[in-house]
């Protein structure tokens, strides 16, 4: 495998935990709370995305950006009833 797939396949990856690490969160706190808090999915993307940038910098911007990009699109999900 060259530099390129090995890059390709770390792109994927960080997309697909950030989705996968959301989706399990957001899945939690609507199984368990009556009303969703989208407050607290919008708070524990975004404070994860700072935790992340700081320690790492720019290196997994993309993972930053894929965490707070699903976060909203599960809170309109999960909130869609409430909202419509």
């Amino acid at each position: 495998m060259t530099e390129y797939h090995n890059e390709e396949l770390r792109l994927i990856n960080q997309m697909l935990l950030a989705i996968f690490l959301i989706t399990d969160f957001a899945y939690f706190l609507f199984l368990h709370n009556s009303p969703f808090p989208w407050f607290a999915l919008a708070g524990t993307a975004i404070g994860l995305a700072i935790i992340v940038f700081c320690w790492s910098g720019t290196k997994y911007l993309l993972f930053n950006i894929m965490l707070l990009l699903s976060a909203a699109v599960f809170s309109l999900a999960y909130n869609w009833s409430s909202i419509f």
